[in-house]
C-alpha cells in the first residue's frame, strides 16, 4: 500500500497540510489486533495514538475507587489514543475484539518530536481528542439510566458500525459478556434487558450474535435520553 493511497484512505480528524500526512506517515506502522501494540491488560494502547482501518472493539473504563463502569466501541476511521499521552495519568480500561482489529499506530514519542518541528501536529491531536470527548461524555453520561436505556444506547452504536448490506439489516456480533462490558451492566442484567426487547419482537438474539428486526420501535427507546453530545441514530441512515 502505498503512502498516497493510505493518504486517500484514511478519514482524517481535520484538515491538514500534506506535508504533515506524509510527515505522519513516516512514523506509523500498520498493526493487527490490539495486543500487538504491546501495551499491558489495563493500557492496551501503551503510548500510541491509533486508527482503525478495520474490525470493532469494546473498551471499558472506570474511575478509581467506584463500581461505576463506562464503555464505549470503537470501528472503522475511528481515532483512540490521546488520553493515554501523559504516562503519569493514562486512563485505566479494559478492552475486547469483537471483529478483528486492523490500525495504523502513531507511537507518542515520535509524535512529540514531530510536533516539536511542526505546531500543527498539535491541531491534529485537538481534534482527535475532541471527538473522543464527545463520545465517552456521552456514554458517561448513559451510565445514569435505567438497564434498558443503556443496552438499547449500545445496541445502535454497534449498529452504526456494521452498515446495513443491501436491504436486511446484519447481524450483530456480540456476545452477552461483551454486551456486558460495553453496557457497564452485569452478564444477569443483559440477559434480562435482551429477552424484554426480544418478546417485544424488536431484536432476535442467536448464538454469539443478535439482529435487529424493528429497528423504528427500538430506536425510540432513546426519545428520553438526552443524546445532544452524540446521537448513535443521526449515524443509521435505515433510522
Amino acid at each position: 500500500m502505498s503512502n498516497k493511497t493510505i493518504i486517500d484512505d484514511i478519514v482524517w480528524p481535520c484538515e491538514l497540510s500534506l506535508s504533515l500526512k506524509k510527515s505522519l506517515l513516516s512514523i506509523a506502522s500498520i498493526k493487527h489486533g490490539v495486543t500487538s501494540l504491546g501495551g499491558s491488560p489495563k493500557h492496551p494502547f501503551c503510548s500510541d495514538i491509533c486508527y482503525l482501518f478495520e474490525g470493532v472493539a469494546v473498551l471499558c473504563t472506570s474511575t478509581p475507587n467506584t463500581s461505576t463502569t463506562v464503555g464505549g466501541v470503537i470501528g472503522p476511521q475511528d481515532w483512540i489514543g490521546v488520553g493515554s499521552m501523559d504516562e503519569s495519568d493514562r486512563p485505566i480500561y479494559t478492552t475486547e475484539e469483537i471483529v478483528p482489529v486492523v490500525l495504523m499506530a502513531f507511537p507518542n514519542k515520535l509524535l512529540l518530536n514531530l510536533a516539536a518541528q511542526d505546531s500543527e501536529v498539535f491541531k491534529f491531536l485537538f481534534y482527535i481528542a475532541q471527538a473522543l470527548l464527545k463520545k465517552w461524555t456521552q456514554a458517561a453520561a448513559t451510565v445514569i439510566h435505567d438497564k434498558e436505556m443503556r443496552i438499547v444506547y449500545s445496541l445502535l452504536e454497534l449498529l452504526v458500525l456494521h452498515p446495513k448490506k443491501g436491504d436486511v439489516i446484519p447481524p450483530i456480533k456480540i456476545s452477552q459478556q461483551q454486551l456486558a462490558l460495553l453496557s457497564g451492566l452485569s452478564r444477569h442484567r443483559v440477559n434480562e434487558v435482551l429477552k424484554e426487547l426480544e418478546i417485544a419482537e424488536e431484536i432476535e438474539i442467536a448464538r454469539g450474535s443478535l439482529r435487529i428486526i424493528n429497528l423504528p420501535k427500538l430506536a425510540a427507546r432513546l426519545n428520553n435520553l438526552n443524546v445532544s453530545l452524540r446521537d448513535p441514530r443521526q449515524f443509521i441512515s435505515e433510522y
